[in-house]
């Protein structure tokens, strides 16, 4: 009988440590992926806390329905302060960004098991992190399709493919809209200048997201054979390119149309002469900035270029449907205008 006891303690003890052995072996299971970055990276397999290094990630993981994973508010800007005004959610998170740059210390002391950083990420940053035993996801969206596949590893990395998917689907719907309507354009490819956000001097070049904005829209990108981001220009440049339409990125508020209608350097464009310069429109979540957003800025690109092919599109309309499904709150909602 005792012998009996002995083995069924054991038996006991033995199912004890196994499973023991089986959670541990769960709560430490990992999954390799590849980032935007060529990196490989362990991941853990459940993830329940990450955090954005930039808001073209946080935009993404709001996009896939997974913002109550981040432990700050992972996005900031104009953008930020509409959703603190009408999102509770979003308002409770701490925020810990400074400009362009973050506490990490901070987001370090809230746990997260992920972070996901873009090439524009501080690399000081990123190594805080994975010094910490923290893995980085690197992310990337300076083209259109890049900001796909950024969508597509990251519903991946949160197990919600189906919701990336479905953010894809949206916007390669709006895409093929426009697309379909531009089938009636006669004549040449427009031709733009599309200004940088600080000064009418510098041009998206053909590295940069505008000009692929441009291209879905029906137009030509006048610096379409420069390199690099934001390339200095001269007006004799500006003059040479003749640009029939001028569009001026997001505004900071720096500049804006009359102070182009009114500088004599520009006189003899044809974008001038006509008065068609058009500001990048929406006082939150700017639509010619690298992430799948950005597919707002064509309908309005188009619109704005053939307004008879576009008649019947209602923008606001566009806008506020997207957003209520991608960001939870409809455009006007977060106080966005069209300006």
């Amino acid at each position: 009988m005792r012998r009996t006891a002995i083995v069924f303690l054991f038996c006991i003890f033995l199912l004890t440590v196994l499973s023991g052995c089986r959670f541990n072996e769960e709560k430490t299971e990992t999954i390799t992926i590849t980032d935007q970055m060529g990196r490989q990276v362990k991941i853990p397999a459940k993830i329940e806390k990450i955090c954005a290094l930039h808001h073209f990630g946080g935009k993404i993981v709001y996009a896939l329905k997974q913002q109550h994973l981040l432990v700050d508010t992972g996005i900031y800007g104009r953008e930020a302060k509409a959703l603190k005004a009408i999102d509770k959610d979003f308002s409770a998170k701490p925020d810990f960004s400074q400009g362009h740059d973050y506490n990490i210390e901070g987001l370090l002391r809230l746990g997260p098991q992920v972070v996901f950083a873009t090439a524009a990420s501080n690399p000081e940053d990123v190594e805080i992190f994975t010094n910490a035993g923290v893995p980085v996801v690197g992310v990337r969206g300076e083209t259109l399709e890049e900001s796909f596949e950024a969508v597509r590893l990251m519903a991946r990395v949160l197990n919600c493919e189906e919701n990336g998917k479905a953010y894809i689907d949206a916007c390669n719907a709006l895409i093929a809209m426009v697309r379909k309507r531009l089938e009636n354009r006669e004549g040449p490819l427009v031709k733009v200048l599309f200004a940088g956000p600080m000064s009418i001097y510098s041009a998206a070049t053909g590295s940069m997201l505008q000009t692929t904005i441009l291209k879905l829209s029906g137009a030509v990108n006048v610096a379409k054979d420069l390199k690099g981001f934001w390339a200095d220009i001269s007006p004799e440049q500006v003059a040479a390119w003749n640009p029939e339409v001028v569009f001026l990125g997001s505004s900071l508020e720096t500049y804006g149309k009359d102070q182009i209608y009114g500088n004599s350097h520009f006189k003899t464009v044809s974008a001038i002469q006509n008065k068609r310069v058009y500001t990048f429109p929406s006082n939150v979540g700017w639509w010619d900035y690298p992430a799948p957003h950005c597919v707002l800025g064509v309908v309005w690109s188009a619109k704005t270029l053939y307004p008879d092919l576009f008649s019947d599109v209602d923008m606001m309309a566009v806008a506020n449907e997207f957003y209520q499904q991608f960001t939870g709150h409809s455009f006007e909602e977060m106080g966005g205008r069209l300006d």
